[in-house]
């Protein structure tokens, strides 16, 4: 094994390709990249597999942590027989290329902190350029709504974006090494940026990321000793960008004062018939209905709207139902473990990001999206298995966990 071995940029500048291509497919619609001459999400797939490749020649490691997509891939598999429809070829065709191409991106090119930092910049610089963009150039969702969006994509991705922006930023205010003028200029940005995905009207990501939050302070070991001063920062911030709100009003943040004090409109009455309809079969259909089962059942009528292509809006639900229970409890157990991981892991700055990212994008996933809108989710996941332990070191001079420790590739064994 090679040991001090220095890393050249092609590592970090995959974890910033990474960090764009998981959310190129929000992005690739917006008319300020009408320019680009082909599919966003397909070019940065193949920059993204040639970087692959290249580490892997490059170093001649394969992490150990390649057992997470594989594994993924494997249970995944069982809802490919049952397929019925085209939109669920569809789906399972996406996830087994572009889902798993960003789940095995993560594998090789999270391995470092250095590389974790780049991914998260990244993450933080496109929630903030969305941010702006919807500011500056917003899109209204029908002519008599003052509901923004990116244009180009839904109020849900959008404001997913920009919370997970403003999560990082918020995370570096509290937790962050630098200056203190920094950390309350990122302070000032996340509580902007909430502000703005407020606006959306998009209730998921709010709820997710005080969810977040609220957990890691409560279980990350890097707030062991700043807990109070943690929770009362965020209780300012959180509590000064409220009033701003409550004097601002608009439609947007009033659905989503609306949702938190338990009144019921279309979005979630809808979300309700559905959960309960794919709980229902889900007890009916052990080995699952295969990949798009969801939009074959007749009794919904959003189905015959959508032209079959529907889905729970809630990935548990969709994964256990389309590929059977034994899919569905190794993602669960898969998604506690992994969360059990980071919470060990969470003793410095980039790592508590991590997890806080991780549970915001697992609550969402419990909310709305399928399998593969959720793709940061699954990059997540995979983040918690190269997430080195903090006294743990590799012999490429790296410090690295259990998951990170490279093992060589079948080629060099085979040499």
């Amino acid at each position: 094994m090679r040991a001090d071995k220095v890393r050249r940029p092609s590592g970090t500048f995959g974890a910033v390709v990474l960090a764009i291509f998981v959310h190129s497919g929000s992005l690739k619609s917006n008319p300020l990249l009408a320019w680009v001459p082909a599919d966003l999400t397909v070019l940065l797939g193949a920059l993204l597999a040639v970087l692959v490749f290249a580490e892997i020649m490059r170093t001649g490691y394969i992490p150990r942590a390649i057992w997470v997509p594989l594994t993924i891939a494997a249970t995944m598999l069982l809802g490919v027989a049952r397929i019925q429809t085209s939109y669920g070829a569809d789906k399972a065709a996406s996830f087994f290329t572009i889902t798993m191409l960003a789940l095995i991106g993560a594998v090789i090119f999270l391995q470092e902190d250095g590389q974790r930092r780049a991914f998260l910049g990244t993450l933080a610089g496109l929630g903030v350029v969305v941010a702006l963009l919807v500011t500056i150039l917003p899109e209204r969702t029908a002519e008599w709504s003052e509901v923004v969006t990116l244009a180009g994509t839904n109020t849900i991705s959008t404001s997913q974006m920009i919370v997970a922006g403003a999560v990082i930023l918020g995370m570096y205010a509290i937790v962050g090494p630098s200056s203190t003028y920094r950390r309350v200029i990122a302070a000032f940005s996340a509580g902007v940026m909430l502000f703005i995905a407020l606006g959306t009207g998009s209730r998921g990501p709010i709820v997710a990321v005080a969810i977040s939050i609220a957990v890691a302070l409560l279980l990350a070991p890097v707030f062991s000793r700043r807990r109070v001063r943690s929770v009362i920062a965020i209780c300012v911030v959180g509590g000064a960008g409220l009033f701003v709100a409550l004097q601002q009003g608009g439609e947007g943040f009033s659905r989503v004062l609306g949702f938190l004090a338990g009144e019921q409109d279309t979005s979630t009455a809808a979300r309700t018939v559905l959960w309960s309809t794919a709980w229902n079969h889900i007890s009916q259909l052990p080995f699952g209905g295969g990949w798009g089962y969801f939009g074959t059942i007749p009794e919904l009528a959003i189905n015959a709207v959508n032209g079959g292509q529907a889905y729970p809006h809630s990935a548990p639900l969709e994964i256990a139902l389309e590929a059977g229970w034994a899919t569905g409890m190794f993602f669960a157990l898969l998604v506690l473990a992994s969360f059990v991981r980071l919470v060990r892991r969470a003793q410095d700055p980039t790592s508590v990001m991590f997890l806080v990212l991780l549970i915001f994008t697992i609550t969402n996933a419990l909310l709305s999206g399928d399998i593969n809108d959720n793709r940061l989710m699954w990059v997540l996941i995979a983040a918690a298995w190269v997430m080195p332990g903090r006294t743990e070191t590799n012999a490429r001079g790296a410090i690295s966990g259990s998951g990170a420790e490279p093992m060589p590739s079948a080629q060099k064994a085979a040499g």
